[in-house]
């Protein structure tokens, strides 16, 4: 499969693909949503956080000292936030996944759990680290994978099973092995798990994208 760099033409191709949901983003807020954090929960300020919640404040640099980002919310409890923190660090800079393999294995887990932020984050990334824009559409709308390049199948296939399905067959932890080895197939789990985590606090705080911003369609 020719791969499609991160390109203008590429831009094009995702965005007329987001066009709907990013209108469905703009659509009325539910009414039990703050209407900055566009959740449940509003974000939190530096004057309602103690020594712990101020550093990670620091990490995630912000002009009006309000805590936004994929850590928002978990950050109600600073060191549940921090150990986040820790795990994608340990898990994606610190893993061994090259990052084709890495940015997809995000976008899996963002699909499953509906993590707009991320995936919004990460879908100009998957493109740079030379994801196929056809791929992307494919997880985005949770279609098969036949005709998929045998490590691109892998990836999806792999997510889909352990996040969705709950259980991951042997033939598909087998592949994973032989395409990236012991210590890359569990670098993969920290990976999806890592993002899957905080695609939770989103799912419990009902997180809508920002205004403008697509949001994954809904699939079955």
């Amino acid at each position: 499969m020719t791969l499609c760099r991160f390109s203008p033409r590429c831009a094009v191709v995702l965005l007329t693909a987001a066009a709907p949901f990013i209108a469905h983003a703009q659509s009325k807020l539910p009414a039990d949503l703050d209407p900055e954090s566009r959740a449940r929960l509003p974000y939190l300020k530096k004057a309602d956080m103690d020594a712990k919640g101020q550093k990670l404040l620091e990490t995630f640099a912000s002009k009006d000292d309000t805590l936004r980002g994929p850590l928002a919310f978990a950050a109600y409890n600073p060191g549940v936030a921090q150990a986040l923190l820790d795990l994608h660090n340990a898990a994606v800079p610190g893993g061994t996944l090259d990052p084709h393999t890495r940015e997809l294995a995000i976008l899996v887990a963002c699909r499953e759990t509906n993590f707009n932020l991320e995936w919004n984050g990460h879908e100009p990334s998957a493109l740079k680290a030379g994801v196929d824009a056809k791929v992307i559409d494919i997880v985005r709308n949770n279609r098969g994978v036949t005709g998929l390049s045998e490590k691109d199948a892998a990836v999806i296939r792999f997510g889909r099973e352990m996040l969705h399905d709950k259980k991951v067959d042997s033939a598909t932890f087998a592949k994973a092995v032989e395409l990236w080895g012991k210590r890359g197939t569990m670098d993969m789990v920290a990976v999806m798990n890592t993002y899957a985590v905080s695609g939770y606090f989103a799912i419990a705080v009902d997180e809508h994208a920002p205004e403008g911003k697509p949001e994954l369609p809904t699939v079955k």
